[in-house]
């Protein structure tokens, strides 16, 4: 279950400095934890609406569409097979970790660059950043970075199969009038984290003897068991 694109809840605007990202962000009031607390539910949003919907509600302290699916957790001072199992539930395959977190800004020969190192290996950079649109329209609402995560020192480190996609906003599209010292420091440094583990599913075990299926589909309301009896 997945929310709607925030491209149904306003029109794309035609340029950035027209686009009104906090109506954009806005979460209807019925939107409640217990409407997506379903058997089989899976968590899978969009890489818009990951951005618009909770990054961008999380800097500003304003109401999430769902809440403590997106852990806060120190991503960087972790290697991704310490973090919890279970966390690992999300997306198609039930393989997918979510997390906000804050990248640290370090300096070295090569100048101010983000820490991506861990206590064994290091997440390195898989392509160019990526612009992240709104919807289906031009709008540039934040960027992702991908990365693989590597046991060892770089750049000698051995591959793995954890995979992040980190996502931050774009400050451009940020109104002037919500910005202070605080909300600039978050959209600099504040990301959201989508660690996918290849190769691994978590999904969970359904016992389809006796009754299995039909208790399943009873739960989730699907059938009227009196009419199957």
């Amino acid at each position: 279950m997945a929310l709607p694109s925030p491209q149904s809840t306003s029109q794309v605007a035609e340029t950035e400095k027209d686009f009104d990202l906090l109506k954009c962000s806005k979460i209807e009031n019925g939107k409640k934890e217990a409407e997506i607390h379903l058997v089989g539910y899976r968590f899978d949003p969009s890489e818009d609406q990951i951005v618009v919907f909770y990054l961008f509600n999380k800097i500003l302290g304003r109401e999430l569409p769902i809440n403590d699916i997106i852990k806060e957790i120190s991503v960087y001072e972790h290697d991704p097979d310490e973090l919890p199992n279970g966390d690992f539930k999300h997306g198609v395959d039930c393989n997918e970790a979510f997390y906000f977190a804050y990248t640290e800004q370090v300096y070295s020969s090569r100048g101010k660059i983000t820490r991506r190192t861990t206590k064994s290996g290091y997440w390195d950079l898989d392509g160019e950043e990526e612009e992240v649109k709104y919807g289906n329209g031009d709008i540039t609402v934040g960027f992702e970075k991908v990365m693989v995560f590597h046991k060892g020192t770089a750049p000698n480190g051995i591959e793995t199969d954890f995979i992040m996609h980190e996502y931050r906003v774009n400050p451009l599209i940020v109104p002037t009038h919500v910005l202070n010292d605080s909300i600039r420091a978050k959209i600099e440094r504040y990301v959201v984290c989508r660690i996918i583990h290849e190769g691994v599913s978590n999904f969970p075990p359904t016992n389809f003897h006796r009754d299995g299926l039909l208790g399943l589909l009873k739960k989730q309301n699907q059938i009227d068991m009196t009419e199957i009896a």
